[in-house]
């Protein structure tokens, strides 16, 4: 390995050069030129720890200047050494670890178990609890989903107003059939304008009215009369297809509740369901004869 004696600003310069040099290259150099980069050029060393190009190369942001890059990298090395420094300095001076590797120990075996828990439940409910079980919790607790925000379904879209086809998407966009979807489709992939397809879920009024121009009043008072519209401003074409409305105060609607029922359903049945998988598992180790018991004999 061979380690460089530059001046720090040099040296963060050095490797700037050094990920932009063997980036360029990996375009020409597929696999073995890859493994060199993300993970095996070395950047900086102190003692066993070693910081390689690729783990500045990963937060690197996007679209900086090359001052700023420097700037960024000098940062981001200074860091990473003082905090190895810090560690490496942590570890001589606190001679006795039992205390620190049982807390380790501890917190792996939680991770452990929290994964394996979160696996179990998973693979239990995700398929036993039928859809008529999440109909029925949803028919005798409507008063769990009372909406607190307005839901709509629809189509938006936001076309230049210099478009030569404006008036055959204004034919179109009102229309629920295929054929006119897949119309709308091609014209927004010929002329780059935004297509929100929402026919087939819920979007909040508010995220809606959020990709409209300003308008006189609230979108949701708009609702009540009407469900198809066209807004403007100085360059584009607003133009909104509303097919179903479920305003703020009413039931929110089964197929956007699902996934939360789901998760309420899940969790009234884990703590059952694990406490049940423990006592399995103890009195199957019992059977088996894995579990020794200890005790202090009186003579």
């Amino acid at each position: 390995m061979k380690k460089h004696s530059l001046s720090f600003p040099g040296f963060v310069m050095w490797f700037l050069v050094t990920i932009s040099t063997v980036a360029a290259v990996s375009c020409k150099w597929n696999k073995n030129v890859t493994d060199y980069v993300y993970g095996k050029t070395p950047l900086v060393e102190i003692g066993t720890d070693i910081l390689y190009a690729a783990d500045i190369k990963q937060v690197l942001p996007l679209g900086l200047s090359e001052a700023d890059s420097t700037l960024f990298a000098e940062r981001y090395i200074r860091n990473w050494a003082q905090d190895v420094l810090f560690y490496q300095n942590a570890k001589r001076n606190i001679p006795d670890t039992k205390d620190i590797d049982r807390l380790v120990e501890n917190y792996r075996r939680s991770v452990f178990e929290h994964e394996y828990q979160r696996r179990l439940i998973e693979q239990k409910f995700s398929s036993e609890i039928s859809q008529d079980e999440i109909e029925q919790f949803y028919n005798d607790n409507q008063r769990l989903f009372v909406l607190d925000e307005s839901l709509v379904k629809g189509l938006l879209l936001k076309i230049s107003n210099r478009s030569h086809d404006l008036s055959d998407i204004r034919k179109l966009y009102t229309q629920m059939d295929d054929e006119s979807f897949e119309e709308i489709e091609k014209y927004c992939i010929r002329n780059a304008g935004r297509c929100e397809f929402f026919y087939d879920y819920w979007r909040s009024v508010a995220e809606i009215e959020i990709l409209l121009p300003a308008l006189d009043q609230p979108l949701e008072s708009l609702l009540k009369d009407e469900h198809s519209f066209e807004f403007k401003d100085e360059e584009n074409i607003y133009l909104l297809n509303i097919s179903e409305f479920v305003p703020k105060g009413g039931i929110e609607p089964l197929e956007h509740a699902r996934n939360r029922i789901l998760g309420l359903l899940i969790n009234s049945n884990e703590v059952s369901y694990m406490r049940k998988i423990k006592e399995d598992l103890y009195d199957a180790a019992l059977e088996k004869g894995r579990i020794t018991f200890y005790q202090n004999k009186r003579k």
